[in-house]
């Protein structure tokens, strides 16, 4: 792999946390389901634990479960996204927004539901839809928006050094 591609999934990466940040404080303000109801991460966490051990995961381990699954998931979905702008430039037009839409797209529109961890999107009551919908998009903008701060820190850190 060329070194383009590699600064790309650093930065990305990077921006996948900004990404992550942004998007978790985004839920704090419109939360994506009622808090009495699991995210996916957590549903999938109990099935596994149930089906591995037949116990149930302890409410005190749910909260870690979830933040755990959505900031590597966010982190490793900024790397390769940054990873792919860099191959193909042509994944950067709407300023993040398409990546938005792509991952929710195959995840909470799609993936998820088929996985029985949470109902389709029009079977959602609309806030809940519109919030999840709504913080993926912004979730996209962020991680465009850093992606290209950190990827230009990075060629004037690479003119310095002589790389």
């Amino acid at each position: 792999m060329n070194e383009a591609i590699w600064k790309g999934i650093l930065a990305g990466a990077v921006a996948g946390l900004v990404g992550t940040a942004i998007k978790t404080i985004w839920e704090e303000v419109a939360p994506s389901r009622p808090s009495s109801i699991d995210s996916p991460p957590v549903v999938l966490t109990e099935r596994v634990t149930q089906e591995t051990t037949g116990h149930v995961l302890p409410e005190s381990q749910k909260p870690a479960v979830e933040q755990s699954a959505h900031w590597i998931f966010g982190t490793g979905i900024g790397a390769l996204y940054g990873g792919v702008t860099e191959a193909f430039p042509q994944a950067q037009k709407g300023m993040g927004s398409m990546l938005g839409v792509a991952l929710y797209g195959a995840t909470h529109g799609s993936v998820l539901p088929m996985l029985n961890t949470e109902p389709w999107p029009l079977h959602k009551p609309l806030k809940f839809a519109t919030s999840e919908f709504s913080g993926h998009i912004l979730y996209g903008l962020t991680v465009e928006f850093t992606r290209k701060i950190v990827r230009q820190w990075l060629n004037s850190r690479s003119s310095t050094v002589g790389l």
